[in-house]
């Protein structure tokens, strides 16, 4: 199986079996590369996948299958919030305080 054809991972959520199935056929989660086609990851990666003079200092193997699954990651936590159970935006109104 190749990188293209692995399943993107959701990561531990709390979704049900049933309301992740839905998720991964509506994202394309299951087929990778459609995922990718149609946000442009392999174009996105080739224009990221130049390393910073800092970065250089540490290297890569592979820096544009690095900046694929760096934008992979980017998307799929724009596509669905809740992939990311470990993060969340915190609300505040204006009128409170820290």
């Amino acid at each position: 199986m190749s990188e293209r054809d692995e399943p993107l991972d959701l990561g531990q959520t709390e979704f049900t079996t049933a309301e992740e199935d839905q998720l991964r056929r509506e994202h394309d989660l299951d087929r990778p590369a459609v995922f990718d086609d149609r946000n442009a990851v392999g174009e996105r990666a080739q224009s990221r996948s130049e390393l910073l003079p800092e970065e250089e200092a540490g290297g890569s193997a592979d820096p544009e299958a690095q900046a694929r699954e760096v934008l992979r990651d980017s998307d799929l936590r724009t596509e669905v919030p809740e992939s990311a159970p470990d993060t969340f935006i915190e609300r505040r109104r204006s009128d409170e305080t820290t």
